[in-house]
């Protein structure tokens, strides 16, 4: 036992060194897990509100956006994280021909969408200080071709 005791010593050091890059590989950040919009709490230039959006950030890498419009319309997609290089997104329902490039930097992220090619919003999120808010601002154009500027604040599950 006693050979073996300096082993034991090395174990948590190991294990601290490697924690970080389990935790790259597995891109677990400050966004992995639900967030529920808080429509009360959130700004929709011009309106109106969604009527339900909750976001799903998964260790696998994964983020899923489950959406019901105003007008009742609902929209399911799915992407993986770009960390910047464009990537097509998986439309459930309610949108086509959709890429998006997103960036991870720290508590924050940016992201572009297009639609055929044309950008149709800019997107930056940032998560609380304290782990509990995710707030993203959104630029965009809508089908009829108007600007909109929507604040959205998302709770942590």
């Amino acid at each position: 036992m006693r050979k073996h005791f300096p082993l034991f010593l090395w174990l948590p050091v190991l294990c601290a060194f490697a924690w970080p890059v389990m935790a790259q590989t597995a891109h677990v950040t400050a966004f992995t897990g639900v967030w529920k919009l808080n429509v009360a709490k959130s700004r929709f230039n011009p309106g109106p509100p969604f009527k339900s959006f909750t976001l799903t950030f998964t260790p696998d890498g994964t983020r899923r956006l489950d959406l019901i419009r105003a007008d009742g319309e609902p929209l399911k997609a799915a992407l993986p994280w770009s960390d910047g290089k464009e990537v097509a997104v998986a439309v459930i329902e309610g949108m086509r021909d959709i890429t998006a490039t997103s960036k991870i930097e720290g508590q924050s992220f940016h992201d572009t969408w297009k639609e055929n090619g044309n950008i149709i919003e800019r997107v930056y999120g940032a998560v609380s200080p304290d782990g509990k808010v995710l707030t993203i601002t959104v630029n965009g154009v809508n089908k009829q071709g108007g600007a909109f500027h929507n604040r959205l604040k998302f709770e942590k599950q």
